[in-house]
């Protein structure tokens, strides 16, 4: 099978697939991975893992234009108008999600540094599930601007998260290491990434003020993105860093300092879309069942740890911060739906770890598959009882 045919395979199957799953009801994300499930290594062995694993760099290309998209979302208006209840209900979802999960893989028996890791990756939330049922019941009010909130901001927590515990694992892979030496360690691959994100920004911003068209823009972006972050994939004397937080780092200072942004954006959308579908086909393709089974406590641990942690963490949040009481009530039902960019660490881990990436594949995209189906309806749950439907 040639290289070419392989991906047509992936993106008219993707394509196909999605479109009749589509008339289930069933989110396009999940029927991606559906097709690649079973096309890969657990059923019709269409997509070798062999072949899988040297489509790598597609995946990688679609994570880093993603985290670009990620970062140009925040925007520094925005987030001094949501004011502290929401910045609150934001911060708490995330962070008690991370620490629900670790303790409920912990009490399953999972590997502290495999617990690390998966427990980073369930921070985020899938903005494209929760965004769609939100637009279909034409929901406004303080619960739906703190969700939107949530799924827009909490990705960005959780790149932050995954940098520093991949950091961290890193580190301790390698043996007994001094305390100080390890704090240090995470310090450098993050400030490193930060300040490669900063610098790719400033050139960013800088050749926006030279070209004149959008098509420009869309070249300037993308050859940017590639070049300032490609280095930054693999070991540089012992040291680890986070291309995908450097990515989000450039898409921050180009939306908020950028004198044209053009329609870099939709631009962005329409040309990156072909590669999530690849890289969500070829993920599910990687999911074996058997490993899925094996680790059943595990998977389970992991669920109820981030179904858990979401909704005390919305709730400690809102209290926190004085949100109202729809949001501390509701709040933590609209943040369950896990795709995007949760799956693609998830990968990234995978190809970093290989000695834990049969599990880590296999409990993000097994879970993945049940919060896509669920997440939605308890999403309109939420927005129903708060009475902000047909607004």
């Amino acid at each position: 099978m040639n290289e070419i045919f392989f991906l047509g395979i992936v993106v008219f199957s993707g394509f196909l697939g999605s479109y009749l799953l589509s008339k289930l009801k069933i989110p396009a994300v999940t029927g991606y991975i559906i097709v690649g499930l079973l096309l890969g290594t657990s059923f019709l062995r269409v997509i070798p893992l062999e072949e899988n694993l040297r489509m790598s760099y597609l995946i990688n290309l679609a994570l880093l234009l993603i985290a670009f998209t990620i970062g140009g979302s925040l925007k520094r208006k925005d987030l001094r108008e949501m004011g502290k209840s929401i910045l609150s209900v934001v911060f708490a979802e995330s962070i008690f999600a991370f620490v629900f999960i670790f303790l409920g893989m912990k009490l399953c028996g999972g590997d502290t540094r495999l617990s690390l890791i998966v427990a980073s990756l369930g921070s985020a939330t899938a903005p494209a599930a929760t965004v769609l049922v939100l637009r279909e019941l034409r929901a406004k009010g303080p619960l739906t601007t703190t969700l939107l909130a949530c799924v827009g901001m909490d990705d960005a927590i959780g790149i932050t998260l995954f940098s520093i515990c991949a950091s961290l694992v890193q580190a301790l892979s390698g043996g007994k290491i001094h305390p100080a030496h390890l704090t240090f360690t995470i310090f450098v691959d993050i400030s490193a990434s930060i300040i490669c994100g900063i610098i790719g920004g400033i050139v960013l911003v800088f050749l926006m003020r030279l070209i004149s068209y959008d098509i420009q823009a869309l070249l300037a972006v993308i050859g940017s993105v590639l070049f300032i972050n490609g280095p930054l994939y693999g070991e540089f004397h012992g040291y680890h860093f986070s291309p995908l937080l450097s990515a989000m780092v450039m898409g921050y200072i180009f939306s908020n300092y950028s004198p044209r942004e053009f329609n870099v954006w939709r631009s962005l959308e329409y040309f990156g879309y072909p590669f999530y579908l690849i890289y969500f086909v070829l993920a599910g393709a990687r999911l074996e069942v058997k490993y899925l089974l094996r680790l059943g406590a595990v998977a389970g641990g992991y669920l109820v740890g981030r179904l858990t942690g979401k909704y005390i963490g919305a709730w400690v949040g809102g209290v926190a911060g004085k949100a109202p009481a729809v949001v501390k009530k509701y709040a933590g039902f609209g943040l369950v739906s896990q795709a995007g960019i949760a799956i693609g660490l998830a990968l990234m881990a995978a190809d970093r770890f290989p000695q834990y990436a049969p599990s880590i594949i296999a409990i993000a995209l097994g879970t993945t598959v049940v919060t896509e189906i669920i997440g939605p309806i308890l999403t309109r749950f939420a927005v129903t009882r708060a009475k902000e439907t047909g607004k």
